[in-house]
């Protein structure tokens, strides 16, 4: 059975945006995370709390211009542009979140430290928001290119992939390399000259397994756009560079950089990621067990060129996902996302 790669019907005969378009919905997007991180910060240093911040002003305003402009789009091409169908529903929930916030705020107070991020509104919020900055990303997929573009016209749909990535990152903030020391050898020299031996034991070993789980959880983060930006294009250069160091920066300017050595880390992984030979020469239809060994190690490569990491980190490169592999046979053709 042959299956074809053009872009189903039912896609192209909706309205499309141009590259220019994306490129300002992404802009907004950004304005709209950069509140959300510096209130985020804000939370992190003790700084007043309540509704009517100026930190939350930056979110709720470009949030406020972002949904203007895609309703803008809306009108403009006469329907719902394609790949922008989620992303009205997306403003309406975060619309609605926002009001259900402050409502929220009126009646419980405000929220701290891992309770900020699982109050209910907020969890709409971050849906919500998913939605809307992944637009571009959805718009472009759809559409029915050579699938190998430059740079230029390749950027707006990865800086839209960057802002997903940086939002999904603050939610698991609790869990990251970037922010807790867990993975460092500080924590143990603290443990070692002031607790006592017999709680220390314990404590050195759940602070292990939060430094694990943190490199763990942060490596599928990243590894995530990762494979699905490879199945779906042959990535210029630079690619994985710009999105592993924009959200480790981002994340990392939640406790002002504390542990910014951290973040060269995420740049060697990502530059490493960009030279790494793509194997998957020809995107589109979905392809068994294709470019799935030169993805995985992507993300966990940059951790072992931190001398701050443990030895517990990834510390190869190999894996045994390639074509052909034991693994590729055991799994279904369903189970690989490329």
């Amino acid at each position: 059975m042959t299956i074809s790669a053009a872009v189903p019907e039912s896609r192209t005969d909706r309205p499309r945006v141009s590259a220019q378009e994306n490129l300002v919905t992404v802009a907004l997007g950004a304005w709209l995370i950069l509140g959300l991180f510096v209130d985020g910060w804000a939370h992190n240093n003790a700084k007043p709390e309540s509704f009517f911040t100026p930190w939350h002003g930056l979110f709720y305003s470009g949030f406020v211009t972002t949904a203007a402009w895609m309703w803008s789009l809306y009108q403009r091409h006469g329907g719902v542009p394609a790949g922008y169908g989620l992303g009205l529903i997306g403003v309406g929930a975060f619309a609605a979140g926002g009001i259900g916030d402050l409502v929220w705020h009126s009646v419980f107070g405000i929220e701290v430290d891992l309770e900020a991020l699982l109050s209910p509104t907020h969890l709409v919020l971050f849906a919500s928001a998913l939605l809307v900055l992944s637009s571009p990303l959805r718009a472009a997929w759809s559409e029915p290119d050579d699938g190998h573009p430059p740079l230029a016209r390749f950027l707006p749909t990865l800086l839209s992939a960057t802002l997903v990535t940086a939002t999904v990152a603050f939610f698991l903030m609790e869990l990251s390399p970037f922010l807790t020391n867990a993975a460092t050898a500080s924590p143990y020299r603290f443990i070692a000259g002031n607790v006592d031996p017999d709680i220390g034991g314990w404590l050195v070993d759940e602070i292990r397994l939060e430094g694990f789980a943190s490199i763990l959880l942060t490596t599928l983060v990243l590894m995530g756009p990762t494979l699905a930006l490879l199945r779906r294009w042959r990535t210029p250069p630079a690619t994985f560079t710009i999105l592993f160091t924009t959200v480790a920066g981002l994340v990392s300017a939640l406790q002002g950089f504390r542990l910014g050595v951290t973040v060269f880390a995420a740049v060697a992984g990502g530059f490493a990621a960009d030279m790494l030979p793509s194997r998957s020469s020809r995107p589109g239809p979905p392809r068994r067990c294709c470019g799935r060994s030169e993805a995985w190690p992507r993300p966990s490569c940059g951790w072992r060129t931190s001398p701050r990491w443990p030895s517990s980190a990834p510390s190869d490169g190999r894996s045994s996902s390639g074509p052909g592999s034991p693994a590729c046979r055991r799994w279904p053709a369903w189970a690989w996302p490329c």
